[in-house]
């Protein structure tokens, strides 16, 4: 069965949704829906900050799909972020369908015409949206201080308010602040003001992952849309192998992309080699585990790949410039 709702503004969403979604809570600005039976189980949860950003965090199983078309009338910039489940959406103008699903992350602009998106009752849907207005973007820009960097950072907003969009592998440092989001266990104002914090830093990785992408545009190599597919494959084997990495051949056969087309165009789409990324990687886990677990140095180290939690703690104070006991004992001391 496909089910269509229309709506206007991100009000008449949330009040059009009510009409099919039982309220569950509003306290101050943050208001939580819980799933009607006849849709299926679950919570919506909607928080509106004061600064022209609103985080909408979906968590729920439908027993039925569920199509929502909708058009705002204030422009605002969404990233999205798909902890579990799939969903395919578009523009109602075009005839191009698009797919975002568990561990990728969104983006575009809301321009005022129609979209779309479908949720399927097969699998459950889990994720976190970040909604920027105008009024953000605005003393976002004005707070850049050199002028060049205002005008790259004001380029890369363009290209999605023309219509663009774009969907990427989350890296383990937005989806940990993702995650912190989604995690926080703070109250009242107390967690408005950590959220708060966090969509901006969402918003400054954003910024910071499209800059890199441009500087490393003009490939040393041609790179056609079937390797740079190949090579997102390769990053989610990485992370996959953490433990156990392949070696570069293995990691070339195993994506179907000679070994030099591997080594080059990776370091020329993010700026960094495959151990290299890899290193990263394992360093951004280890900080999630050392502030969200009660694990010692010595656990983590063996969780994240490091035999010898010596050799681990010189990768860690080099990347973060402080021990991982003393990283840990600060958080868990908060």
């Amino acid at each position: 069965m496909n089910n269509r709702l229309m709506m206007k503004d991100i009000d008449e969403y949330y009040q059009v949704m009510n009409s099919e979604l039982g309220i569950f809570e509003q306290i101050g600005s943050t208001c939580c829906y819980q799933i009607h039976p006849r849709w299926g189980k679950g919570l919506a949860e909607r928080i509106i900050l004061g600064n022209g950003v609103e985080i909408n965090i979906w968590n729920m199983e439908l027993v039925q799909d569920l199509k929502l078309v909708w058009q705002l009338e204030e422009r605002c910039f969404e990233i999205m972020h798909c902890v579990e489940g799939h969903a395919c959406y578009g523009g109602c103008e075009s005839k191009n369908e698009k797919q975002i699903k568990t561990g990728e992350y969104g983006c575009w602009t809301n321009d005022g015409k129609q979209n779309w998106v479908h949720f399927s009752a097969e699998l459950p849907w889990k994720s976190i949206s970040i909604c920027y207005a105008e009024g953000f973007i605005k003393s976002f820009l004005e707070m850049v201080p050199s002028l060049t960097d205002r005008q790259e950072v004001k380029s890369v907003l363009d290209y999605y308010n023309k219509g663009n969009d774009s969907c990427y592998l989350v890296s383990p440092d937005t989806e940990l602040v993702f995650s912190e989001i989604m995690n926080c266990s703070q109250k009242g104002i107390a967690r408005l003001l950590y959220i708060e914090s966090k969509a901006l830093e969402i918003f400054s990785l954003f910024i910071q992952n499209e800059l890199l992408l441009r500087k490393h545009k003009n490939y040393k190599i041609f790179l056609s849309r079937e390797d740079r597919l190949k090579l997102e494959q390769a990053k989610r084997i990485i992370v996959d192998n953490m433990l156990d990495p392949l070696s570069v051949a293995e990691l070339a056969l195993q994506i179907d992309l000679n070994v030099y087309k591997l080594k080059v165009g990776f370091k020329e789409m993010w700026g960094t080699t495959i151990f290299g990324y890899l290193r990263d990687m394992r360093m951004e886990k280890a900080r999630f585990l050392l502030s969200g677990t009660h694990k010692n140095v010595a656990e983590v180290a063996q969780e994240v790949g490091y035999s010898n939690p010596s050799h681990f703690s010189t990768a860690f104070r080099k990347k973060y410039g402080i021990n991982p006991h003393e990283y840990a004992n600060h958080y868990r001391s908060l």
